[in-house]
This record gives structure tokens, sequence and C-alpha cells, in this order.
């Protein structure tokens, strides 16, 4: 193996504008991570003179939360330096992982940094770059890391005019603007930034470009709306805004100092530390495990093995406007980095003589490493400088999937089974068959072969369509302005039955026969669901303008029942003045949400779709499936359609600018969360939970929430809608995996396929921008066979076999 002054190299972490970041060993077997820099900036005698400087000065640092320089040769034809090795997840990775932090949990980590930051300051230097990706979360508490842009005031000649040092979202105004001196109130502000960021989920100025990002940093105010959620509508959420308000104030003399931050968080403080409690010391375990996986399958005669852990890569590629003088461990690995999902540890190390390594490429135990490892890893000394892989790429709370670039975990690429020509319809499946549905008719194909087995054409437009075992019932607006229902023979696609609600149906009252056009007596627009044993028709006029508003003001919505497999009509219900946001059905129940005359709702979903219900403020009224007399009516409930007399369990809403949970028994909420920036337009969240998770996704983020708290457990950028969960899986858009040039493109490259419990990239296919993506069985006989993806994409139907998780 190589060797920089005394240490081996054993593997390669990543690369960037000033150099590499290797993981080594001392002679004595202890781990350290080395930097060296490129020889074309060591041939640059100011930037030599410079890395000499700050490494001096970063050796000055002393504190049980910060990094530890060991060595350094300047003058090296290579110049190095050596830290200190750590092991466990940055702060951002922890905040993705395991949500916002309550309270007292926060005041331990304020404390912790806020004592860090001292031992830098009494150096006589500042930081100027913390952030989520320079914190470390380690057995022995969070470890403030990176001081490679910290200066002394004598220093800063040596710095080039105009030159803005930090990270959007955590900067200060005044290293913006630069009318002021970087003192210590510069890291006041990022400590501030990064506490409300540990307390929300989200940095206080939000994420978008960094031009934006700055312009809010520089205007204010920050956004600490969502503290009370977090923390509690107490005292103490008060006492935070207050705090973190004043360490992010616009003028640097108007922030506590670091002794009052740490003097109120200490008070703050409540029972065992963050960083001790199971939740994240399972994840600093995990990081020892990858660790020791890692070296174990280190060669021996080589220094350039790329690796990374199972759950943080190196993901962003090198920004444009790089500098020269950005420290090796704030830039992203090497486009054409290799990075396996390392195997889980096995294999024993041989001890004696700096504990070489068992070639063969099995892992070692984690127990062993500890001990091989020594103090670098278990002792309470260790502390570090390399933030575990992912803060090579100086992204914060991002995994490697999630980013922009960077190479992804294997995965298993989508194979096209067959491809058919859909135009605008939309797949659809139930149990064995696939199913088109277009405006003007319903097709039923293979889901194997994509071979049609009918069609049943409409003189009109489809409006709505339950599939069933034995029959499917479509409903439909026909151009005589009346609107339709046909039950078909769900495997050859004849009609059963037939009929027109509005004219023939001889429960509707004598008084509104004949009156008229249909479209006066019935309105516009209708819906349709299945029970047991009655068909519910819902008609409804619009209310969505303010024209349909004033022109059907006195049009009620009126539901017919109807016995499912012969048509015989049951039962007439007129309801009030309103349009119909949704309609909601169990075997005894009927449910429908109304928009009063009043409102002024959102664009509505269809009545029988997934509808949250947004923009209602009508009631919910409750119908008895059998005869259709009225049970309940529950006022305000067309907020919850789904929770009348007798629902049960808990259901998740977008709605309002705030995802909620609603126990549906009592329409009480379990929690609520308000949405971050760029999630309130188009966010979409799965119903139910799978797994104890519940998914979110907008155009281009994926999460996935505790569903028992609303804590975020991952979040994936780069890929979005459309959202489906089967499988153990969530499928969405995506960007291509491998393609370090998608950085910030649409995420149309294709379908992602993504373990629903970690969010790890499980599959992906290059399908174009889905517009919908349909999971089901392989079809045949009872479904049998492997599962099957259908896309539609660009009025292209695609199916693939469906990814199995290992």
């Amino acid at each position: 193996m190589e060797k920089l002054g005394g240490y081996r190299l054993v593997a390669l972490l990543g690369a960037g504008g000033m150099g590499r970041v290797h993981l080594a060993r001392a002679a004595s077997g202890r781990l350290v991570a080395v930097k060296t820099v490129h020889e074309h900036l060591a041939a640059d005698q100011r930037f030599r003179e410079r890395f000499r400087r700050e490494a001096a000065a970063a050796r000055s640092v002393a504190g049980p939360f910060t990094a530890a320089v060991l060595a350094a040769d300047p003058e090296a034809v290579r110049p190095w330096l050596a830290t200190e090795f750590c092991t466990g997840p940055t702060l951002g990775e922890a905040v993705a992982a395991l949500g916002p932090l309550p309270s007292g949990e926060l005041a331990a980590l304020g404390a912790a940094l806020a004592e860090a930051i001292a031992a830098v300051h009494a150096a006589g230097l500042v930081h100027r770059d913390l952030k989520p990706s320079n914190i470390v979360v380690t057995r022995d508490g969070p470890m403030v890391i990176d001081f490679g842009i910290a200066r002394t005031a004598a220093e800063e000649s040596l710095t080039d005019s105009g030159e803005v040092v930090g990270s959007p979202g955590f900067i200060a105004p005044e290293l913006l603007t630069g009318t002021g001196e970087p003192g210590p109130a510069v890291d006041v502000f990022a400590l501030g930034a990064l506490l409300a960021y540990a307390a929300t989920g989200r940095p206080p100025f939000g994420t978008g470009p960094v031009h934006q990002v700055l312009y809010r940093t520089m205007h204010g105010p920050a956004d600490l709306d969502g503290l009370a959620e977090t923390l509690g509508a107490r005292d103490g959420a008060a006492g935070w805004r207050e705090l973190l308000g004043s360490c992010l104030s616009q003028e640097p003399g108007e922030r506590p100092t670091v002794a009052e931050v740490l003097a109120a968080c200490a008070a703050w403080t409540e029972g065992d530390p963050w960083w001790e409690r199971e939740a994240v010391s399972g994840l600093i375990r995990r990081r020892e495990e990858e660790v020791a996986a890692l070296v174990a399958n280190a060669p021996e005669t080589t220094a350039t093995v790329t690796a990374t852990a199972t759950t943080a890569t190196a993901t962003a590629t090198e920004p444009a406007d790089t500098r020269a003088d950005e420290p090796a461990d704030a830039v992203p690995a090497p486009r054409d980095a290799t990075v396996p999902r390392l195997p889980a540890p096995t294999a024993p190390l041989v001890p004696g003589g700096g504990a070489t390594v068992v070639s063969g490429g099995r892992g070692a135990s984690r127990r062993r490493f500890l001990r091989w490892g020594g103090a670098a890893l278990a002792g309470g000394a260790a502390v570090g400088t390399v933030a575990w892989l992912s803060s090579l790429t100086g992204r914060d709370g991002e995994d490697a999937d999630a980013g922009a670039s960077g190479t992804p975990g294997p995965y298993a690429r989508g194979r096209a089974l067959w491809t058919r020509d859909i135009g605008e319809a939309l797949p659809m499946r139930y149990g064995e068959a696939l199913y088109l549905r277009a405006g003007d008719g319903l097709t039923r194909l293979d889901p194997r072969t994509g071979v049609v087995a009918w069609s049943h054409p409409v003189d009109g437009d489809i409006t709505d369509v339950v599939l069933g075992d034995e029959l499917v019932h479509v409903l439909s607006n026909r151009l005589s302005f009346s609107t339709e229902i046909a039950a078909l023979d769900a495997a050859t696609g004849v009609a059963k039955w037939s009929a027109d609600p509005m004219v023939n149906n001889p429960r509707r009252p004598l008084e509104l026969r004949g009156a008229g056009p249909t479209v006066a007596v019935d309105g516009n627009r209708s819906a349709l669901v299945v029970a047991e044993d009655v068909l519910c028709v819902v008609t409804y006029a619009s209310y969505s303008t303010a024209w349909e508003r004033r022109t059907n003001r006195e049009s009620p919505w009126r539901a017919y029942g109807y016995d499912p497999r012969t048509g015989a009509a049951l039962w007439f219900h007129q309801g009030a003045r309103a349009e119909v946001a949704a309609l909601r059905r169990t075997d005894d129940r009927i449910a429908v949400a109304a928009r009063t005359v009043s409102a002024t709702p959102a664009t509505p979903a269809a009545p029988g779709g997934n509808d949250d219900g947004s923009g209602t403020d009508g009631p919910l009224t409750v119908l008895r499936a059998a005869d259709g007399t009225l049970e309940r009516e529950i006022p305000g409930g067309a907020a919850y359609p789904e929770s009348y007399l007798g629902s049960r369990g808990v259901r998740h809403y977008a709605t309002g600018g705030r995802l909620k949970a609603v126990d549906l028994a009592t329409r009480r909420t379990r929690w609520t969360r308000d949405l971050s920036e760029g999630e309130t337009d188009d966010t979409t969240i799965t119903p139910t939970a799978t797994a104890g998770l519940v998914h979110t996704a907008t155009y281009d983020t994926t999460k996935a929430l505790d569903a028992d708290t609303g804590r975020t457990r991952w979040s994936r950028a780069g890929t979005g809608l459309p959202l489906v969960v089967a499988g153990g899986l969530v499928y969405g858009r995506g960007r291509a995996p491998e393609d370090a040039e998608t950085a910030g493109r649409r995420p149309d490259w294709g379908l992602h396929a993504r373990d629903a419990a970690t969010g790890d990239l499980v599959w992906a296919a290059e399908t174009g921008e889905a517009s919908a993506v349909v999971v089901g069985a392989g079809g045949g006989a009872a479904g049998t066979g492997p599962g099957l993806v259908h896309v539609a994409s660009g009025g292209v139907l695609t199916t693939y076999a469906a990814p199995e998780l290992s």
C-alpha cells in the first residue's frame, strides 16, 4: 500500500477541487483520515503557504467536541494533513433518518456544539463553515469537523478580495455583504441555523437555487414557524424561538455570545444525551460495521479503492465555481467512482504487525474491528474530521440516490416485456386484469402480453369506473347531457344492463320527472361507488368558479341507489345545494362530502378518487346503503370524508399547507406538520401506513415519515410524483441514477423503485416522464407469476417485470 509520512493509505474516500481524502492507518493500527493536495496546487507557493498556516491553526484547537489534526507536511511534493477518524452519521443524515429533535435533545445538541465553538474561538479562530455535513454524530457526541477555512485575523491578507467563504443557508449576512469582520458572531449565526434545521428538519432560509437562499439570508427573517410543531406549544417553544431568532439576527451585535447560547441550552437539556439513545446509536453502529467492511475489503496492493457505505454515498458533482482553496472534504467524489453495496461484516482480522487485514473480499466483525481500531472509534478521545463519506459532497440531508449525481448502489435495470400505444388513456389494474380508461371507452388487456380482451366504446365521456371480479361498472356523461350507467361482464365486456338515472329512475320524485333539460335537473357531473349490495350514483353541479356558483347555486346533489347485479332502482335521496367533493362507501354506509355554495374551493378532484378534502367546508352526509335514508350529518366533516360513523383506523392527508394524521373514529388530529418550501402545491401522501411509515411525494422529492409521529425517516431528492407504494417498494419518477449531468434537471428520465423502509434504490427503468404507474400481479390463472409494473409515458404503455426486495 502507498504510504505518506508513516500512514498507510487504505481506501480513497473522495476527491475534489483541492485534492483527495483517504482512509489510512497509522503504524499503531489507528485509523486516520489523510488529505492530500493536488500537485498543480502544491506548485502555487501562495497556496502552499496558506495550507501551512491553516494546518498549524487547526492543530491549536482542542475540545471534547472538536476534531484534532495529528500531523501535516506542507513541504511534501503532495502536501498532506492527517486527522483523527471517527464513525457516525452527519447531523444532516441523522435528522433525515430520525426526524426533527424535541426540545431536550435539541438542547443537548446545542450545548455540545456551543462548547465546540467556544474551543475554536479560544484558539483565536473562527470556523466560518458550520453546517450539518460538518457535524459528525459519534458515540462521544456531535463532533465539529473541518477547520480547512478557519482563520485568524492576521491570515485574512491571504484571502482573495471579494471572496466569500461559507455554505448557503448557514453563512452570516455580514460575510455576504462584506460589511463586517468575520468574528465569533459569524459562528453564532451558523449555530442558530444548525439548531433551527435540527428542530424543524429544514434550513431556516429555505432551499433552492443558491442566489435565492443567499437573498433570503441577507433580507430575512428566518423561517422558524415549525418550532411549535416539533417542540410543542409550551413555554419551551417560545424560548427556542427567541433564542434562535436572536442568533439569526441580521446584525452581529444583536446576537448572543457563545457562552450565552451554551448556558441557555444547558438549562433546557433533559435526560440522557441524544447521541446515547438507541435510535442514534443504531445509526452509529451501522456506520461502524460499514467501516469495518470497507477496511476488510480494501486491497493490500493499492490505495485507489473508491468505496462507500450502504446508505451514504458521495453524490454531488463538482460545482463549476469550485475554488482551488476549498477544503478537500467539502467537495464531491469523482464522477467515475464505483460505489458497491458492502456485505455484512463477517470475516475475522489477523492480529499483529499493524493488524493486517486478511484479503478475500469478506467483511470484518464490528467487535473485532473496534478492538483492532482501538481508541480511534471506541475511546473517549475518539473524534474525527471526516464526516463519513456523504460529508465529502458538501451537501446536507441528502442521500446518494437523492442527490443530483453520483453513483448509486447496485440496483436492477427494468426490462420491457411489451409496449402499446394508448394515447391519453390511463392504465388500471384489478386482480388478473389490466384496463385502459380513455375518455370515450374502456378496454381490457392481458397484463402479460398487452393483447386486447375486449373494448367498450362510450357515446360521451367516461366519468368514473368501478372494477370488480364479475362486473365492471362504467359511469359516463352522454352527449345528450344525461348520465348513463353500464354494467359489463368483466370477462367478456358484454353489457349486462344499463340505465339512465336522471330520466328513467322510478324512485325519483314525480315533480322532477321530465322537468326540462336534464342538465338543469341533476347537474352536469356525477360520481359512482359500489358497495356489497348497492350501486350509488351521485349527480351534482359544479361550484368551482364564481360563474358556476352564481348559475348553479340552486342545484342540489342527488343520490340514486341501484342493484349492482340487475340495475333495479332501489332508492333516491336529495341532498343540499352544494358540489360533491368526495364520495366514499363501506358495505353498509355511503358518505357524501359536500362543498357549500359559499365556499371557494381549489379545483376539485374526482369525487370517487382520493381527494384529501382540501377546500371543503361543508358537511359529511352519511346514508344507509340499503335504503338511502339519512343516518347522520357531520358539520364540517367533508374535510375528512373517510371519517364517518363506524370508521376505524388512521388516515393521512395533505391539506391546507400541512400533513395530518387523523383518527377516523374521532376525527381528531394525531399529529400535524407544516409542509416544507416547495411542497405545498403538489404534495401527495399515502393515505395509510406501510410497515409503520407513510410516504409523501412532490414533483421531485420523496419522503418517508413515521406514521406515529410524522417525523422524517428518510428523504430522497430527484424522485417524485406519481407516488405508488406496493410490495414494500415506493415507485416514482426519477433522474438517471448514474448520470452526473442530471443535476437540477426534471425527474423525467424514468421510473425508480425504492425500498419503502430505507429509501435505497432497488430498481430503475428508462421510461421517460411517467404520467401514471400501476403495479399488479402477473396475470394468468389466479394472478400467478411475477408481479408487473405498467408505466404510461408519452402516449405509450410499457410493462415491466416488477422488482422484488431481496
